[in-house]
């Protein structure tokens, strides 16, 4: 690799690093509101009177929404600072990593459409409201149970609990995840679609996310290298294949997207980089996950992944 290689390939580390940070830092915000969130609706309910008659079921859904109302806007402002930052990370995905090389576009680039944005911004809002209107409800049927004389109110509380520490931080979290890290790749795309049209040697790269149990179609890609312009060939989760401009496109079935941490790497054409092909499997992969040892097999068998230190880039699409 040449010096001005290794500067790209280095900034472009940096740069995953810096997007790793945000929306782990965002996740794990939003994480500790919930947390709160439970613990001051346990409160709630554990300073009512022992004697399930004297519950006014009204009066304390009201409290509750308040609490959820509360909580659930807080979450809404880290996911949404979170989008603003992962879109302008998104671009500077591709201007710094080029610039580092010596491919200096950035000033000749004009402004990202940000209508996408505010549709995402919209969107992940309205999903969070829902995630704190499906957890009052079903609040409300526990402490409707309370007040019929169905349940005592220690087994409303255990009920009320279990709600709100398993699924609605987990919904939450993979609403944070998924949204910004959509918002970080769809404004790498539009970027890299601008850069192209001035550098028509850039095009860009397939990388899986490394997770032990990941999407074994997007690791059969991985390292698959296609034209800025053109929608890499996914397998289908039910066959066929998927078109693609990037990992989390929101045209792609939502099979695709949820929770998925791949990425697209710009790319430019002739030049080294550390992985040229498909990331080799870790061994931790392959001990915890043998079905990509198998998936590994086969796909090399038919000339699909070839990694980096043994042999050329894998095929294009």
């Amino acid at each position: 690799m040449t010096p001005a290689e290794r500067a790209f390939d280095a900034a472009l580390r940096e740069r995953l690093r810096e997007r790793a940070r945000t929306i782990i830092g965002a996740d794990q915000a939003v994480a500790k509101q919930l947390v709160a969130a439970r613990q001051r609706i346990t409160e709630l309910l554990a300073a009512q009177a022992t004697d399930y008659r004297r519950w006014q079921l009204a009066q304390l859904l009201d409290q509750v929404e308040t609490v959820l109302g509360a909580v659930m806007g807080s979450a809404a402002g880290v996911a949404d600072r979170a989008l603003r930052e992962l879109w302008q990370q998104g671009e500077d995905f591709v201007d710094k990593p080029l610039a580092a090389g010596g491919i200096a576009l950035e000033l000749r680039l004009p402004l990202l459409d940000v209508q996408q944005l505010a549709a995402m911004r919209a969107f992940t809002l309205e999903r969070l409201k829902n995630v704190g209107a499906e957890a009052k409800g079903k609040i409300g049927t526990q402490l409707g149970r309370v007040v019929m004389g169905v349940s005592t109110p220690h087994e409303a509380i255990r009920a009320v609990q279990a709600s709100l520490g398993d699924d609605m931080p987990r919904r939450a979290a993979t609403i944070v995840r998924t949204e910004t890290s959509q918002a970080f790749a769809v404004a790498s795309q539009q970027r890299l679609g601008q850069a192209a049209a001035l550098d028509e040697r850039l095009e860009k790269q397939w990388r899986r996310s490394g997770k032990v149990h990941s999407r074994w179609n997007h690791d059969l890609i991985d390292g698959q290298r296609v034209a800025a312009s053109k929608p890499f060939r996914v397998p289908g989760v039910s066959g066929g294949v998927d078109l693609m401009m990037h990992p989390h496109d929101p045209a792609a079935p939502p099979a695709q997207n949820i929770n998925c941490g791949c990425i697209s790497l710009p790319r430019v054409r002739g030049w080294g980089v550390a992985t040229p092909g498909a990331k080799p499997f870790t061994q931790l992969e392959l001990d915890r996950n043998p079905a990509k040892a198998a998936l590994d097999r086969a796909a090399r068998a038919q000339g699909m992944r070839q990694d980096g230190r043994t042999g050329p880039a894998a095929k294009t699409a």
